[in-house]
């Protein structure tokens, strides 16, 4: 059998579903004497906030041309968690209602770097709707559903560069020297390379599900097969079919398929250097902002 890792481990200090792996970046800095680039801390202390993060999103769209969020987005999104003591579904998103003016956002904001990536990626969900927004309805929605979510993350890819981190002054010093790099790739690394073997076990397991070919009472079995198979991790307890741990992942009982993340996060760097190549960018991918 395969050896495999619990996930005990990246529960406690990672995500968890051990998609994304950038929250233990503070355990595994390479350089840790090196500019911290995850810039929580920072936002905090310089007392950003939901609005401002939103804000800021927009100025990068805007300042690539695009559309500004029409007044309805800001009317009539949900930026953070009621504190009415409503219930909600925190899992963020971005809405059209084809009525061709109000574009909306639902999304349980914090003020951290993870967040301030998520909204630039949920904004970039909107600036499409704003760019087919004229179309027949028919004609509305991405070329296929990995391009609507690569054009949301490619946008991030510049906003988490320290050059951009910089501009923005979240960051002192973007001084590219070799030791930053590395720990920068390495963030990088941990939320892009680690989700792949994830975003495609999630829709290996539903289509067997569909098929028939996974029975209910293999439900819980196929998915620890799966996550084992691919992201080589294992469950902190045993599990047995009286469980049914697919159905904590949002995109499961949501009915929302996943493979578009899979194609996304290879698209989303094809995008990358086509945009960095427009704008006449000199030097590595990585150090690219498009800002």
């Amino acid at each position: 059998s395969r050896p495999c890792v619990q996930s005990s481990r990246r529960l406690r200090a990672g995500n968890m579903w051990s998609q994304d792996w950038s929250n233990i970046y503070d355990m595994m800095i390479p350089f840790p004497d090196k500019a911290n680039i995850d810039v929580t801390d920072t936002m905090v202390a310089k007392n950003w906030n939901v609005t401002y993060m939103f804000r800021e999103s927009e100025r990068f769209f805007t300042s690539l041309g695009l559309i500004p969020m029409p007044q309805e987005f800001w009317d009539y999104s949900m930026l953070e968690k009621p504190k009415d003591g409503r219930e909600v579904v925190c899992h963020a998103s971005a809405w059209d209602f084809r009525n061709r003016k109000d574009f909306r956002i639902k999304q349980c904001t914090t003020v951290t770097m993870e967040q301030l990536v998520t909204v630039h990626h949920e904004m970039g969900h909107v600036e499409y709707y704003l760019q087919y927004k004229d179309l027949p309805v028919s004609f509305r929605g991405g070329a296929n559903p990995g391009f609507h979510e690569a054009v949301g993350d490619v946008m991030a890819l510049s906003v988490s560069t320290p050059e951009h981190l910089a501009k923005i002054g979240l960051l002192e010093n973007a001084m590219g020297d070799n030791e930053t790099d590395i720990n920068y790739l390495l963030k990088m690394a941990l939320e892009k390379i680690a989700f792949l073997p994830f975003g495609y076990l999630i829709d290996q397991w539903r289509w067997g599900v569909f098929s028939g070919r996974t029975s209910p009472k293999n439900y819980n079995y196929e998915w620890w097969y799966l996550r084992t198979k691919y992201q080589g991790i294992c469950p902190p307890l045993p599990r047995d079919e009286t469980n049914f741990d697919p159905g904590a992942k949002y995109h499961i009982p949501a009915v929302t398929p996943y493979i578009r993340y899979f194609v996304s996060f290879i698209l989303q760097f094809q995008f990358h250097k086509a945009l960095c190549n427009a704008s006449q960018h000199q030097g590595p991918l990585h150090k690219c902002d498009i800002y």
